[in-house]
This record gives structure tokens, sequence and C-alpha cells, in this order.
């Protein structure tokens, strides 16, 4: 039976100007001719960022109706982890402390008169605009910046970046096409891709996968479920054991990409992961 040797990598190991790649040092030179490697556990935080201005995705417009015409607002989200409910909750965020409200007297209600919204059945982020009475409502008090359009008329969206258009599903352009006098639903046409990391996956430069082109793959980590900002944990029930490239090496390096092989740049890089080696048991070995 072989016997395994458990090698930790935290924050420590982090390659200086890197947020994804980590070496850990051998005390000497081994031979990986016999060696093969298996991840252990993993626990690394859900900090990468999917709307950032470095990716271009982070802004959107709001025309929204006035007593002499429309405004048009133009809104930039922070870098950040989002879904569709927390660009709701800026967009909402945005409009309420812009004055873009009417406030209920009795329950201190804030009401807005655009949001985001996800449609689970159809598979489509759907951009919902209220139109603005002509007046303000008894028992209203009014934001500081909104005014009422002579006749009944809605928001809309403008979407004039091909990366937001890509997180929420549209295509550049202003939804509705025309503003509308009565509650109107402008759906995705494009499917959405809230986020370019749908997997973190786990590879090593020393690994030799001769059936795969990605040879050095050696594991895959799933956030679903997972919330933003929270710490993700995978302990395998069986390891998948990957043989090494033969030749001696002082180190070993571990990088963390996408589905897609594309390093993640993690906001935060304090990780653990503990990767098992062992050596081969040539007798009960066929290759």
């Amino acid at each position: 039976m072989s016997v395994c040797y458990p090698l930790i990598i935290t924050k420590n190991n982090l390659v200086s100007g890197s947020t994804n790649t980590y070496r850990y040092n051998f005390s000497s030179n081994v031979d990986m001719s016999n060696i093969d490697i298996g991840l252990g556990s993993a626990s690394i935080w859900f900090s990468w960022r999917n709307i950032t201005s470095a990716k271009s995705n982070n802004q959107f417009s709001i025309i929204h109706p006035t007593f002499a015409g429309n405004t048009t607002l133009n809104l930039t989200i922070p870098d950040g982890g989002y879904n569709i409910s927390d660009i709701d909750n800026y967009l909402r965020y945005y409009l309420v402390n812009n004055g873009y409200f009417i406030q209920n007297n009795s329950t201190n209600e804030q009401i807005v008169y655009a949001k985001f919204q996800v449609n689970p059945s159809t598979y489509t982020v759907e951009f919902i605009s209220y139109p603005l009475p002509t007046s303000l409502p008894s028992g209203f008090t009014a934001g500081s910046a909104i005014t009422f359009p002579a006749t009944t008329r809605a928001p809309q969206l403008t979407v004039s970046q091909v990366g937001f258009g890509n997180v929420i599903g549209f295509a550049l352009g202003t939804f509705p096409s025309s503003q509308q006098t009565i509650l109107t639903t402008s759906a995705s046409t494009l499917v959405p891709v809230v986020s370019d990391v749908t997997n973190v996956v786990l590879t090593l430069d020393s690994a030799m996968n001769p059936f795969a082109p990605n040879s050095k793959v050696i594991h895959s980590i799933s956030p679903a479920g997972a919330a933003y900002a929270s710490l993700i944990k995978s302990e395998p029930s069986e390891i998948s054991w990957v043989p090494q490239q033969s030749g001696w090496r002082q180190s070993i390096t571990i990088q963390l990409v996408n589905q897609n092989l594309i390093p993640i740049e993690q906001y935060d890089t304090d990780i653990t992961i503990k990767l098992l080696l062992r050596m081969r048991d040539q007798k009960n070995l066929n290759r």
C-alpha cells in the first residue's frame, strides 16, 4: 500500500504580484517520476468580482420621465460580486439616494419606478418599468428630484456596454424602445452570463494527464449555492490521483482558473489547499 504525504498550501505560498498562483517549495529536489498527486481538500473565499470597470460591464442608464420631458441617469456599479437582485438593489439605492422616489406617509415605504428581476421559468432577466402618475398621489411625499410628467410615462433602460448587456442578457439599445403609458416588462433576448466563473479549476504545473488537452487540471470546485464573500469548501470523497511529469523538481505551482482556463482574479487570496502526494505502488499498477 502506498503512503500519502500531505502538502499544505496557504496564502504564504502566493506568488508575488499574483492573485491566483501559489508555489510550494520542497525542502530538497524531488524526483517526480514515481509520484501521484491528488487533492485532499480546498477552502477558498468566494471573492472574484463579476462586475468591474476593467471588464467594462458596470454601466447602464435609466431614462426617467420628468415634468419637462426626460432626464438620463447614468449609473456606474462599484466593482464587486453581484447577482441580478444585487443589481436591482443598486438601481433602487441610486434612485432613492438621488431623489427619484415617492414615500408612503403611513408606512414610510419608498417606491421607485424601475426594477430588475429574474424570471426563472423563462430563463430571462426582466426590466420592469412602472408609469409615473401625472401628479403626486394622496398620502405620499415626493423625493427631492422626482417631478411628474404631463402625461403618464414609464422609465426606459439604455444598455450601452456590451459587457453589461452580457450580464443581464440584453443587446445594445433602449428598452422598451419607446416610452410606455402602462406597466411594461422587457425581457432579455440573450442568455444572461451573470458571472464568467461557473467553476474554479485547480491546475498543477507538474501534472501529466495524457488523456486530456488540459493535462494540468487536478480538480474542479463549483461555487453553486455559495453566497458571495463566503467560504467555499471541497473535500473529495475519493481522491483522483494524477501522475506527474518525470524529472526532478524543486517546487510545484498551483493556479486557480475558471472553466475556460482563464486565471481568476481573487480579491481575497487567503486559501487552504491540502495536496496529497504518494509514491506510486508499481507492483499493483498496470500501465
